[in-house]
């Protein structure tokens, strides 16, 4: 239920930054915010913390004339979260793969290093072979086959990768910056938040299916019970 108390006089206008009072303007996050009736505030509790950040990210970078397209994304923001450490991992691959696309020289063996520590650490995830990549890894790396060359070399010289704090953070900072150098910047961040976002939905259906799941043999034990007890 929306909090009432929280919820301002007037819709704000999207915009880039933060912002004191809704009558300032607001972050494509502060609608998110509004929406889910939590104080006013660009880091609302509603939405997993890296998505919120990139959804910063890209708020701010982009015009005011593509900050609109942003708008449509509001509802599926807002209670997109879980204490899923994957998730961080999965938004993060969804930003480089992104970044990838748009890679120059400098930035394309950094990022290919990410995408393949990413894949690597998602492999427990997805149940696949320490050696085996994901079809989405593969089919990216396919874009900068001399970057990926060295950063396979790398990351095997590299051992085993570890998910350490911040490791994410700076993979989507990274990816948002090659990004927003490209000439189609407005569209390509849009989309990649977009494709982000998305891929979060996907997980929470996912991850609701298997709780669903789990939760079926125990209601029917709980029957076949009482069916025998009345028996």
């Amino acid at each position: 239920m929306r909090n009432e108390s929280t919820f301002p006089d007037v819709l704000p206008v999207l915009a880039a930054g933060n912002h004191r009072d809704p009558r300032e303007g607001g972050c494509l996050m502060e609608w998110v915010s509004l929406l889910a009736g939590e104080r006013w505030s660009d880091h609302p509790a509603c939405t997993h913390p890296l998505l919120a950040h990139l959804a910063r990210s890209v708020n701010d970078r982009v015009s005011d004339a593509s900050r609109r397209a942003l708008i449509h994304l509001l509802p599926t923001l807002t209670g997109l979260r879980s204490d899923d450490r994957s998730w961080s991992l999965e938004i993060a691959a969804v930003t480089v793969r992104h970044a990838l696309r748009r890679a120059g020289a400098q930035d394309g063996p950094e990022l290919a290093v990410a995408l393949l520590t990413l894949d690597r650490l998602l492999g427990p995830t997805d149940g696949r072979a320490p050696d085996e990549r994901r079809a989405t890894t593969t089919e990216a790396l396919a874009a900068v086959p001399a970057a990926a060359a060295w950063a396979t070399e790398f990351t095997q010289a590299m051992g085993a990768p570890h998910h350490v704090r911040g490791l994410t953070r700076g993979m989507v900072d990274a990816a948002v910056a090659t990004v927003s150098a490209s000439s189609d910047a407005d569209d390509a961040l849009v989309a990649m938040l977009t494709d982000a976002v998305l891929t979060c939905q996907e997980l929470a259906v996912a991850a609701a299916a298997d709780t669903s799941r789990e939760a079926a043999p125990a209601r029917f034990d709980r029957t076949s019970s009482l069916a025998g007890a009345t028996g």
